[in-house]
C-alpha cells in the first residue's frame, strides 16, 4: 500500500499522540482492565511511531545515496 508522502511524513507524528494520549489516560484512570487497555494501546502506538520513524529516516539515506527510482542490479546473471 503506497500512501502520499504528506501523509506518510505526518504518520510518526499522529501515532505518537495517539500512543501519548493513550498512556496519559492509563495514568488518570483507576488502576483496572481499561488502565491496561489503554497503556498497552499507547505502547503500541509509540512503538509504531518509532518503526515508522525509523524506517523514512532509512528511506531517505537510501534515495540520497542512490539517486532514481530503482536500485538495479548490475552482479552476475544465472544462466
Amino acid at each position: 500500500m503506497r500512501l502520499a508522502r504528506p501523509v506518510y511524513e505526518a504518520l510518526p507524528l499522529t501515532y505518537l499522540a495517539i500512543g501519548g494520549f493513550a498512556m496519559l489516560v492509563s495514568y488518570i484512570d483507576v488502576p483496572g482492565a481499561r488502565a491496561s487497555l489503554a497503556f498497552a494501546i499507547g505502547l503500541i502506538a509509540s512503538v509504531a511511531a518509532l518503526t515508522v520513524h525509523l524506517r523514512r529516516r532509512d528511506d531517505r539515506e537510501r534515495r540520497r545515496e542512490y539517486p532514481g527510482d530503482a536500485v538495479v542490479w548490475s552482479g552476475p546473471t544465472r544462466p
